[in-house]
């Protein structure tokens, strides 16, 4: 929960918005954790693509593969038992993860940030 909590400070700080963290321990054989956060616009979504990419660094998660990140509209980036979607607004809405996943349980994100 410690590298969790490190990756929604980091998102947090580089001004993503209406971060949600879906515990997929249940759902998913592969990772434990979704987050889905949104970026305002293209340059704000690139900072937060830096920024996940330097919490490889801090963390003993690898990422493992990133995907989307020249378009900024939808960015994937999985780091093995944590995945990250980085959307911007419009893409968030259009497909609707949380709607999708809506039977799984959250992690209370404001616990992390205080």
């Amino acid at each position: 929960m410690e590298i969790l909590a490190k990756f929604v400070k980091a998102l947090d700080d580089k001004h993503a918005d209406d971060i949600v963290v879906l515990d997929m321990k249940n759902h998913s054989p592969i990772y434990d954790y979704m987050i889905i956060t949104t970026a305002k616009n293209d340059r704000l979504a690139q900072g937060i693509i830096r920024e996940l990419k330097d919490l490889e660094g801090i963390s003993e998660l690898s990422l493992k593969h990133i995907e989307g990140a020249h378009h900024a509209e939808w960015v994937l980036a999985d780091f093995g038992t944590i995945i990250v979607h980085v959307f911007t607004p419009e893409t968030r809405l259009e497909y609707n993860l949380e709607k999708l996943w809506a039977d799984v349980p959250r992690v209370n994100v404001e616990g992390m940030l205080n």
